[in-house]
């Protein structure tokens, strides 16, 4: 048991040098999923690895080491449901031992059979504080794949990898509201030059010259920003950009 656990140590450098060399949370997850199978494998056969990321407000991420575990996780979001799936959304570990006597899932198991998988093992990550919502997918063609060595295995190394993962989210997150931010003040700068246009040509207020944009923008059925985009290009004003200090 010690020796196990001590094997584990390195992970926490791995996930950490993860982190570093990948540009976003989607080449982080890829990496982190490859290095997953690569270290939960063992000699009695290679396991496939994919890992699920449920963000708020954002289309899932599914990361894989290979095609198997690519082609896996799809065919529950297919479905509907799954193992992995409840795994991720329920945060609670999932083990299927032989998919031949399960029958949670019955459709998604026939078909996870059919492409050769007999065990699947999936582990929650730890995301305290978070809306996002992460599970370990793991998938073994031997029944029984996973005993109970290796779920603890499983168990310790997401433990480890908690930490890198609730990382790359945040720094996703910090990512996504300074483009929000940056997006939100380049359209407030264009709308508000075609709101002076206005007021130049009509002598009205502020006030109804932004009506005018809106009734435009609804008449049209086209995005706000875009009608003042149309008003500026017409007055010669040209292309627009927000300078940032």
């Amino acid at each position: 048991m010690e020796q196990q656990i001590n094997d584990q140590h390195p992970v926490l450098a791995d996930v950490q040098d993860l982190l570093l060399e990948t540009p976003d949370v989607e080449d982080f997850l890829t990496e982190l999923a490859r290095h997953s199978a690569g270290r939960l494998s063992d000699s009695s056969g290679p396991v496939f690895c994919g890992i699920t990321l449920l963000r708020h407000r954002r289309a899932a991420t599914v990361a894989y080491s290979d095609h198997h575990a690519l082609l896996l996780d799809e065919l529950q979001y297919q479905f509907k449901e799954g193992p992995c799936l409840t795994c991720c959304k329920e945060q609670v570990l999932v083990h299927i031992p032989d998919l031949e006597r399960d029958n949670t899932w019955p459709e998604y198991n026939q078909v996870a059979r059919q492409q050769g998988v007999r065990s699947i093992l999936a582990v929650p990550f730890a995301m305290p504080e978070s809306t996002a919502r992460a599970g370990l997918n793991l998938y073994c063609e031997r029944p029984r794949g996973f005993d109970q060595l290796a779920v603890q295995r499983a168990t310790e190394y997401v433990e480890q990898a908690s930490k890198g993962l609730r990382l790359a989210v945040l720094i996703a997150q910090h990512s996504q509201t300074a483009a929000d931010l940056r997006a939100a003040m380049e359209s407030r700068t264009i709308i508000d030059m075609a709101v002076g246009i206005i007021i130049a040509q009509n002598r009205c207020s502020q006030a109804d010259a932004l009506e005018l944009i809106k009734r435009a923008s609804s008449n049209r059925n086209v995005k706000l920003r875009d009608v003042a985009a149309s008003i500026v290009e017409s007055a010669g004003g040209g292309s627009v950009s927000t300078h940032f200090t």
